[in-house]
């Protein structure tokens, strides 16, 4: 019974009882009430509790939830909405294969639904594809967000935002392959079709312009890089604000640009804001806070702090990155 429902039988309950007859109001048990109703509430529990960090909880709901969804057709997008929410969590706990098996079920559901539905199947590679991205299985990647890219070609044309995220996931993995030329084409081809699509596209274009940036940086372009990682955090505030987790992977970037130039009183600096944004809004055990732990104690050890870098780099190493 929605919250709606109950405060409506409980105010019926006291108007009977105002007129001196009684009433007895009966919950359902939640096996004989609607499948879709119980979804509906699980997943909203499940939720709840990943975001407040209790974990285990979050998993007992989402593991309810698939249950529940076994009463609904094949490929309903509510088994693969569940299974990709439960596939993030089993990442924040480090559970990679698991999550894996997540993602490429979700795949294999949606070709297999018909007729396919083009645009949730991009987006279905797309995730598998960012996972990958994050454990540095580059090929892979690249494979999946091709195929996402020409599927989402057919559907909205060459320049929509939707396609242009997906352009921007394949530069991406392009820079990270040394593919410099295709990939600053792609980020470009990105951020062009962002800044035609509007401020609802704006932490869109702030990524991809931190995208650009680590390019240019790896190609010797500095003061370009220090320029575009600036120009990414300005946007990124505007949009969202200056604890959004965004802002704590732009300013580790730049901080390790400058640690790159031997600046490490201002990369320090940013490396403990880029921590606090990451610890405060992802948790300790992600992939991005790792990473962060890891260059931070790089910059330490250039720095000459070996003891300091040592424990750094014991906390990465903790985490399985």
């Amino acid at each position: 019974m929605s919250p709606t429902l109950r405060r409506a039988a409980a105010a019926f309950a006291l108007f009977a009882g105002a007129l001196g007859c009684t009433t007895t109001v009966v919950e359902p048990s939640a096996q004989s009430r609607d499948p879709a109703e119980r979804w509906e509430e699980q997943m909203a529990q499940a939720t709840r509790s990943h975001r407040q960090g209790r974990i285990e909880s979050a998993g007992e709901w989402y593991e309810s939830a698939l249950a529940t969804s076994q009463a609904f057709a094949p490929g309903d997008p509510r088994t693969l909405q569940t299974l990709s929410q439960r596939a993030e969590l089993r990442l924040s706990q480090g559970l990679y294969e698991a999550a894996e098996r997540d993602y490429q079920a979700i795949i294999a559901a949606e070709r297999s639904n018909s007729p396919t539905d083009s645009d949730r199947l991009a987006n279905a590679l797309n995730n598998l594809a960012v996972f990958y991205l994050d454990l540095g299985r580059i090929p892979e990647a690249e494979t999946l967000l091709a195929e996402a890219v020409d599927l989402r070609v057919a559907v909205y044309g060459s320049d929509h935002p939707y396609v242009a995220a997906l352009l921007q996931n394949l530069g991406d993995a392009e820079r990270r392959e040394g593919n410099y030329p295709v990939a600053e084409d792609l980020l470009i081809r990105s951020l062009t079709i962002y800044s035609r699509a509007g401020r609802d596209y704006w932490r869109n274009a702030s990524v991809a312009q931190n995208n650009l940036a680590l390019l240019q940086a790896e190609t010797g372009r500095v003061q370009d890089a220090e320029r575009n990682h600036l120009l990414a955090i300005r946007l990124s505030i505007r949009v969202v604000g200056e604890r959004n987790t965004d802002i704590g992977v732009f300013t580790r970037d730049l901080a390790t640009l400058y640690t790159d130039q031997g600046r490490f009183g201002e990369a320090e600096n940013l490396y403990r804001e880029s921590l606090s944004i990451l610890r405060e809004g992802l948790g300790e055990s992600s992939h991005q806070l790792s990473k962060t732990y890891r260059a931070y104690s790089e910059m330490l050890s250039a720095a000459g702090r070996s003891d300091e870098a040592a424990e750094y780099r014991r906390r990465a190493d903790e985490s399985g990155f």
